[in-house]
């Protein structure tokens, strides 16, 4: 039997925002179209990234959000608001808002996979591409060219350089040039927003040598992105360790550490199409949890699943539909936590299990727990949970095959709890 303690006088902090996701809802357009607004508040996504938000037509293709679609014209006037088009991306983003979740932009383009390469190009002008992407800011945050004055936190400066030429088609060297210069000019404009980068794929060498670099240069960073696509929790916590062990290294231990690009993929080759259909199935659904679960305790800031866009890696809306995938249900269980606020000590269980809890200053509290088997070898684990202090009873929900995270019953201190494979449970105070 599995044994897993809670100490609810043990505080830990705020409850990290573990369930950011990239991209945002989609609104219907008419009777006959689909969307997601409806249902998006729930899964409560704290954060939606902005990146690969040109590859959907939904959202407006190529005319929203990437620099290139923005201000299509490099050699125009930048502070003229003529050389702009802001339309698409203002109805994206206000859409987005609209349900309650806040933009985390990626300043760049998206990932480019045809043979013919357009917009992932080094800019002719460094310098002048920041100031395109000041004013961008300056359109959102603070009303220029007819814009707006939203909380919009995070600003993000490119992404996957070190992705071969489908998102940089330079050298490494040319994009650390390129990012200093744009980092510095950015954070000089905007000293209280959060600037930082690179966002790239999880590779070890290139974030040491672009860390490395950006300290010899005295670059601040606010955060420092990566990505993870992994087949365990496991996997994507040695990745956790590792980046923020070398955050430290070169002198960012202020800055956050984000992986804001992560999903199960086993491989990229011929278990891809394996890969996907488990992203939108129960087993995609309780990697999600165990992935969010580990790092409750884990040394980093922001988590964002790639992706809500209407694509492959979405395992939280049915493409065809928009109706709820297992993973959406994932992330509407971690928000409970997320709502109440505060996160509370948890000892670590065997692997394959994982788990959370959180409190708030009203006698709230919730626990969530989740059995993932990646060899799906294993059977139920027997699972006995102890509380210190805590509520009397719990509203039980689950997540499993046959469950669609609706309650099931109520669960009390000192009752046992079964966790089959590739299953998730919610307890909330009652």
């Amino acid at each position: 039997m599995d044994r897993i303690f809670i100490d609810f006088s043990a505080e830990k902090g705020a409850v990290k925002p573990l369930h950011a996701v990239n991209n945002g809802p989609v609104k219907a357009r008419s009777s006959q179209g689909r969307g997601n607004s409806d249902i998006w508040p729930e899964m409560g996504a704290p954060y939606a990234r902005t990146h690969d938000t040109g590859h959907c037509y939904s959202y407006g293709l190529n005319h929203t959000i990437d620099i290139s679609g923005i201000f299509p014209n490099f050699d125009a006037d930048e502070t003229d608001p003529a050389s702009y088009d802001f339309q698409l991306t203002d109805i994206y983003i206000a859409n987005t808002y609209a349900c309650g979740t806040e933009i985390f932009y990626r300043l760049g383009e998206s990932i480019d996979h045809r043979v013919k390469k357009y917009h992932v190009h080094p800019p002719k002008d460094y310098a002048k591409w920041a100031r395109v992407c000041e004013h961008i800011i300056r359109h959102y945050t603070e009303g220029w060219a007819e814009g707006f004055r939203y909380k919009m936190t995070y600003w993000e400066i490119w992404n996957e350089a070190d992705c071969g030429d489908c998102c940089w088609t330079g050298t490494q060297d040319a994009f650390f040039d390129f990012f200093a210069v744009t980092a510095q000019h950015l954070k000089t404009c905007f000293p209280h927003l959060k600037i930082g980068g690179p966002a790239g794929t999880g590779n070890r060498a290139f974030a040491e040598a672009f860390l490395s670099d950006m300290q010899r240069r005295g670059i601040r960073l606010d955060f420092f992105s990566w990505h993870r696509y992994c087949r365990t929790p496991e996997e994507l916590l040695d990745r956790v360790h590792f980046f923020r062990d070398l955050m430290d290294k070169y002198g960012y231990s202020q800055a956050e550490s984000i992986c804001n690009e992560w999903n199960f993929v086993k491989n990229w080759t011929d278990a891809f199409v394996y890969s996907m259909e488990v992203i939108h199935n129960i087993k995609g659904a309780a990697f999600t949890a165990g992935c969010i679960l580990i790092c409750d305790s884990a040394p980093v800031d922001m988590l964002m699943y790639y992706d809500a866009r209407p694509c492959t890696f979405n395992g939280l809306f049915d493409f065809y539909t928009m109706r709820p995938l297992p993973t959406f249900h994932t992330l509407r269980f971690f928000d409970a936590l997320y709502k109440l606020g505060t996160s509370v000590t948890v000892s670590r269980p065997e692997e394959g299990l994982y788990a959370a809890a959180a409190k708030d200053g009203k006698g709230n509290s919730a626990v969530m727990l989740c059995h993932y088997d990646y060899e799906e070898t294993g059977g139920p684990r027997e699972v006995a949970l102890s509380l210190s202090g805590g509520a009397a009873e719990y509203e039980i929900l689950l997540l499993d095959e046959t469950h669609g995270g609706e309650t099931v019953g109520t669960w009390r201190p000192g009752d046992a709890l079964t966790l089959a494979p590739q299953s998730i449970i919610l307890l909330k105070s009652l």
